[in-house]
């Protein structure tokens, strides 16, 4: 049977490209949730009912609702989701903070019924880096974390939202998380929002050490310059070095070069991969009995550090909104 999927914020720049991606892959997008006539036309692309509210939205109906809403409003969503059955895929972060969480923590299901869509576990690169980890004896890793915006407005300008940090850099918060046990320490942070002027932190930089000793830097901003290589058709710069005693790992969008300690090296290189693609890929599976990719607790772990690292941001930047 061709699973039945429903798009939950259709006509926005998430929304759309789920919504696309699940057609891709062959399944059914029966109905789209957009409140006003922008989702007219991606319903008539894909031959989908467009319904206003997730109200209408019944587990008997779909397979999988996939929620691309701003952060804040996601949580009493999924959560109201899960409690009438439904299996659910929303967009990370799984709150903008851990208090707003707490809906969904209570929510019926909420540990085997709901998938967090954090994109980089999809990439081809990512479980050869998690393979490299596991056998090394990892001293320390960085992260680069770039999206394109040619401006900061609408819901990510919102201070509830929590900027960049919570919009992108989680991603590499997660990722990073996942590999090492323990909460992290947060060591230093910072962070500005002299790039667009807005009320959201724009930049941050922050450095964290695991209980194990593993120090984790983060530099995360919102840039106005395109760079000429990325993920998600170029709008996602991302660079990963991690540091071992007996040898170093770079991965770059869609590159990886390890050196060893023993002087050997090599290099791996990935056809472009559409994250959205693979994630609808993966999700199908999940809808269909198996276990979600990044489940409620690793995501709320993540969301529990990206705390941490705006508090101890927020505290020292005098040029930042506190949110």
């Amino acid at each position: 049977m061709t699973p039945r999927v429903a798009v939950v914020g259709a006509a926005g720049w998430a929304g759309s490209r789920h919504a696309r991606a699940f057609a891709a892959t062959g399944a059914k997008v029966a109905i789209l949730v957009e409140r006003d006539e922008r989702g007219s036309a991606p319903a008539q692309e894909l031959g989908a009912q467009l319904v206003p509210t997730t109200a209408e939205l019944r587990p008997e109906d779909v397979d999988l609702v996939v929620v691309a809403l701003p952060t804040t409003l996601q949580p009493v969503i999924c959560a109201d989701l899960l409690n009438r059955g439904c299996r659910v895929l929303t967009e990370k972060p799984v709150a903008a903070d851990a208090d707003g969480a707490a809906v969904l923590a209570a929510a019926s299901g909420v540990n085997d019924r709901l998938m967090v869509g954090y994109k980089l576990h999809q990439h081809p690169a990512a479980e050869l880096v998690s393979q490299w980890i596991r056998n090394k004896n990892v001293i320390a890793v960085s992260v680069r974390s770039v999206a394109h915006k040619q401006k900061v407005d609408s819901w990510r300008a919102d201070p509830k939202e929590g900027g960049v940090a919570v919009v992108n850099g989680i991603h590499a918060i997660e990722l990073v998380s996942s590999w090492f046990d323990g909460n992290p320490k947060v060591l230093a942070s910072s962070a500005s929002s002299s790039l667009y002027g807005s009320l959201v932190p724009e930049h941050v930089v922050s450095t964290l050490e695991f209980p194990e000793g593993v120090v984790f830097s983060m530099q995360s901003y919102w840039s106005p310059w395109q760079e000429p290589q990325g993920l998600n058709q170029g709008d996602w710069s991302l660079t990963v070095d991690v540091l071992a005693s007996d040898g170093r790992m770079l991965w770059s969008n869609d590159s990886l070069h390890v050196w060893e300690r023993d002087g050997g090296q090599y290099e791996k290189a990935f056809d472009p991969s559409d994250l959205f693609l693979r994630q609808a890929e993966a999700a199908l599976k999940f809808c269909t009995g198996g276990i979600p990719a990044v489940t409620f607790a690793q995501a709320l772990r993540a969301t529990e550090i990206a705390d941490a690292v705006l508090a101890a941001a927020t505290s020292r930047a005098g040029d930042i909104v506190s949110p």
